[in-house]
């Protein structure tokens, strides 16, 4: 009997320009899979108050971002039961609030 380890993946998706609560970017992946961590980062720190985003699995939400006013970054608060996809599957990055 073998058994094979697969090696993780990174999916990169990338919102250009200045993001807006209408900025969305989609993928469909091409195999299937599990999300066992998400992180997102900005180049330009939202300023007042905090941006936050989901990344979707179809229209469940995998992981919840806050990127805090000055911040840059956030590691994804993961919600388990969403975070399986199927080859095919189509993951999203939505902004909610900037």
């Amino acid at each position: 009997m073998s058994t094979s380890v697969l090696a993780p993946s990174t999916i990169t998706l990338n919102i250009a320009g200045t993001l807006s609560t209408s900025s969305i970017v989609s993928a469909a992946m091409p195999f299937s899979g599990t999300i066992t961590g998400a992180y997102v980062a900005v180049t330009t720190a939202p300023a007042g108050s905090a941006l936050t985003a989901d990344l979707k699995v179809g229209s469940d939400v995998a992981a919840a971002f806050s990127i805090a006013a000055a911040g840059t970054s956030d590691e994804g608060t993961l919600t388990a039961a969403n975070c399986d996809f199927a080859k095919g599957d189509v993951i999203s990055l939505d902004v909610s609030a900037v």
